[in-house]
């Protein structure tokens, strides 16, 4: 893996982006939002996000799946993959994730390879 993907993270969970940050640094050009002002920061940004993982219980004003809803309506981002990381474990939450247009919808914990796996996947399949 040669090239390092763009990938945007939001998640307000301090501890979990500390880990995002340790490892998958290593793999991503990573940008890391806690808030919704933050978000709106970065994909209105020069970047181009080629992945973005997705926290759906956000504690703001907007949810994971209300950003998401909005990512899927603009031209920038309308085919990016995005995949929902969360501990809601009930299938009405996956359910709505997809409804928003979430990519793929995985559970916390997950396995740090699993998840490395599925971001590289989501973009890879994306540039098909």
């Amino acid at each position: 893996m040669s090239e390092k993907y763009n990938l945007l993270i939001v998640e307000d969970d301090a501890l979990s982006l500390k880990f995002y940050r340790l490892y998958l640094s290593r793999f991503f050009n990573l940008s890391l939002v806690e808030t919704v002002d933050e978000f709106y920061a970065a994909i209105n940004s020069e970047i181009k996000f080629d992945v973005v993982l997705m926290d759906i219980s956000l504690r703001d004003e907007k949810d994971g799946l209300q950003l998401t809803s909005e990512l899927r309506a603009s031209e920038k981002y309308k085919n990016c993959p995005i995949l929902a990381l969360t501990a809601n474990i009930f299938v009405q939450d996956e359910i709505a994730a997809y409804k928003a247009g979430i990519t793929k919808f995985l559970r916390k914990p997950i396995d740090n390879h699993v998840l490395l796996h599925e971001l590289h996947g989501a973009v890879i399949e994306s540039l098909k």
